[in-house]
């Protein structure tokens, strides 16, 4: 009896530890967000906020329209342009009957492409737009890349047809946007889609061109061995293999405009020809727009391995110690895009900045500053409970000039209240006892220059709102 009395007991601890650990494990995961799906502190949300606002004002400065599209598509559009595995299949919302029918959208363009087929009948055209909005790749989450993530994308485009000027246009957009980020020195890799092609059906089966064209998407991130390995698969011959290497390395061959006499020294068809006249045309314009040359080269190994580019590509990427983060803006010409959902063409030109990559690296690197935890700048310090209607007024007059403003409503002395707005990141406090707020008064603390002025409550106007921008 003794025996099983001591086995139960034995039995029932054992169970209450494996329980215990269940529940410290669950505890633990459930503190621990999803891999891919990026999240920021208070500080850090504030600063990708700013940078998103610089761009969008960039943009609207250009005359891009503001646009949105939900953030679930047909699996039958997003397949057509990616495949199965990049997509986030959605049941929940899908039709009962099909279990697959619907998924979130892995990028902009796509969803893009069926808004303008689907209202093109209501749209001012030439149509310029720009869209900021997540986007979910159902991919494994690796340096750089994300599950989740925004893209900041801008658009031209046409019906009929699209002249070359838009091209330009979009590429001295994306140098002005990130100059205007204050980030530091890059530059934008420039080139046309016909000229690579032109030159592989010089030495290629027409077969392997796209497959070859996204082995030189990813030339800089493999050895030179592993391209020549690749490239002998294919069934290249050497003296052909030579002449692709010999090729891809004219850009090192001198500035924009050497490199394009280089070019022009070839003839090697039609498509290749048309390619550097039309290359050559945009980077005229660019220079006319006063886009200096260290902003811009010609690349001749520029791939951009989508395959619904026609004409003209770009990418840009970092100089020096921040060249590791990769490309953080690309784009280019499309002529057929919206032909992989309809026979209808609407040629267009794009670009996209990568902001999910580039601010996390840039707060890293200390070229952006995360300084402020609040948007607001002034706190209105509560230090006599009795007369927080009193404050509150304050605070709503100041919101009505305009100002961002917190009131500090938990029951706290000012010596603590003070520090909070300077852990913040406020540059003012507004101060009053209950005295002060009888006669109307409250002082305004520069907590910077840590200097004093009384002001009038009642008659707050153009005067503080000086004093407190």
């Amino acid at each position: 009896m003794f025996f099983l009395f001591f086995l139960c007991i034995v039995t029932f601890i054992s169970n209450l530890q494996i329980l215990s650990g269940f529940v410290r494990s669950r505890e633990k995961t459930m503190k621990i967000g999803i891999s891919g799906f990026p999240e920021f502190l208070p500080n850090e949300q504030i600063a990708f906020n700013r940078v998103v606002d610089m761009i969008k004002e960039r943009f609207e400065l250009y005359g891009f329209i503001p646009m949105d599209t939900p953030a679930v598509e047909r699996i039958q559009t997003l397949l057509a342009k990616g495949n199965d595995n990049e997509i986030y299949g959605l049941y929940r919302i899908a039709d009962e009957k099909s279990k697959k029918d619907i998924g979130l959208r892995f990028d902009l363009t796509i969803p893009f492409a069926r808004y303008v087929l689907e209202h093109s009948g209501k749209m001012l055209f030439p149509h310029r737009r720009y869209q900021i909005s997540p986007v979910w790749r159902g991919e494994r989450p690796q340096y750089g890349r994300y599950r989740q993530f925004y893209q900041c994308d801008v658009d031209i485009i046409g019906e009929g047809d699209l002249s070359i000027e838009h091209d330009a246009e979009v590429i001295s957009l994306v140098t002005e946007t990130l100059l205007s980020l204050d980030i530091p020195n890059f530059h934008t890799k420039v080139s046309n889609r016909k000229i690579l092609s032109g030159f592989l059906k010089t030495i290629v089966e027409t077969k392997k061109i796209t497959e070859i064209i996204r082995l030189i998407d990813k030339i800089d991130k493999i050895s030179l061995e592993e391209f020549d390995i690749a490239v002998a698969k294919f069934g290249v011959p050497k003296e052909n293999a030579l002449k692709l290497k010999n090729f891809l390395d004219l850009e090192k061959r001198g500035g924009v405009f050497e490199v394009l006499r280089l070019l022009k020294t070839f003839n090697f068809n039609e498509e290749f020809s048309q390619g550097v006249s039309e290359l050559n045309d945009v980077m005229n314009i660019l220079k006319k727009l006063g886009i200096e040359d260290n902003y811009v080269k010609i690349s001749t190994k520029l791939a951009r391995g989508l395959a619904y580019y026609t004409g003209t590509i770009f990418e840009t990427t970092f100089d020096g110690e921040l060249s590791e983060i990769g490309s953080i803006s690309g784009g280019g010409r499309y002529d057929n895009l919206t032909k992989m959902l309809s026979d209808k063409v609407f040629p267009g030109v794009g670009a996209t900045i990568g902001v999910s990559r580039l601010v996390p690296q840039l707060l890293k690197k200390g070229f952006l500053k995360a300084d402020k935890t609040s948007p607001a700048t002034i706190l209105v310090a509560v230090q006599n409970r009795e007369f927080i209607g009193s404050y509150m007024k304050i605070a709503n007059k100041l919101r009505k000039l305009g100002l961002k403003t917190e009131i500090y409503l938990h029951n706290k002395s000012l010596g603590v209240q003070l520090s909070y707005a300077s852990k913040r990141g406020y540059n003012f406090v507004i101060i009053a006892n209950e005295i002060e707020l009888l006669e109307g008064k409250a002082i305004i603390r520069n907590l910077k220059t840590k200097e004093q002025q009384t002001i009038r409550t009642e008659y707050m106007g153009k005067e503080v709102l000086e004093l407190l921008k």
